[in-house]
């Protein structure tokens, strides 16, 4: 399998989600309206550069990150719409962090949720724009929108508290 696809032009403000499961087009087409309301209690605007390619069809964390690396190494996170994110009713993405670096939450896990909330957490379509953004920026660092989901009742991050 050929997961290193071009992505094609992204403006640095598009946020890169790549689509690996494609079994439920509605499901897909609930994921992408969410993705585009705004963030930041509607005062943002939600911009996404979408890969929504079969040859992405299961395509696992790792080789996502690998891909991404190849294309976009300054890129801080790419998030995932995979089963899970078409399954659940939030429809919640995969934010996967791109830095290796070893940070304070990496030996947390959540087997219900299926996330170590050091390297990657679930977060709300519409919120991800404000991730990447202030990751971008520098404005907050990863590790806090990660924590805040660990709060959540159930592991997503939907807004700041």
């Amino acid at each position: 399998m050929n997961f290193a696809q071009p992505f094609g032009e992204r403006s640095e403000f598009d946020k890169l989600v790549i689509r690996t499961h494609f079994d439920d087009e509605n499901a897909w087409q609930e994921v992408v309206v969410a993705m585009d309301e705004p963030w930041d209690d509607g005062e943002a605007d939600s911009t996404s550069h979408v890969v929504d390619d079969r040859a992405w069809a299961g395509a696992t964390v790792d080789q996502v990150k690998a891909a991404v690396r190849e294309q976009e190494p300054d890129l801080h996170v790419v998030f995932i719409a995979d089963e899970v994110t078409m399954q659940a009713d939030h429809h919640a993405l995969l934010a996967v962090n791109m830095d290796d670096e070893p940070n304070y939450l990496d030996k947390e896990y959540d087997v219900e949720h299926g996330t170590t909330f050091g390297r990657q957490f679930r977060i709300a379509p519409n919120e991800a724009s404000g991730l990447d953004c202030n990751l971008m920026l520098g404005n907050m660092d990863y590790e806090d929108w990660a924590e805040t989901a660990a709060r959540s009742a159930d592991g997503v991050f939907h807004c700041w508290p």
